[in-house]
């Protein structure tokens, strides 16, 4: 699927990855409440290291092999 598919079904709460990725990388949508410091939401990458913010690349956005994976 394309990425603006796969944004879709992040934007509801699923992850999204691409298949060269190791199988634990996942972009996630962080959506903050009244605790947050953010006021908007963003998307991360979320793996065995931990959490990190995501900055697309062109190739990436691009890509026509995006897989929606669970929660």
């Amino acid at each position: 699927m394309n990425f603006g598919q796969a944004f879709e079904a992040v934007k509801a709460g699923k992850g999204m990855r691409l298949p060269q990725w190791s199988k634990d990388v996942v972009v996630r949508v962080q959506k903050p409440d009244k605790h947050s410091k953010m006021t908007e939401p963003y998307l991360y990458v979320e793996s065995r290291f931990g959490r990190i913010p995501w900055k697309e690349t062109d190739i990436e956005l691009f890509r026509e092999d995006w897989q929606v994976v669970g929660d």
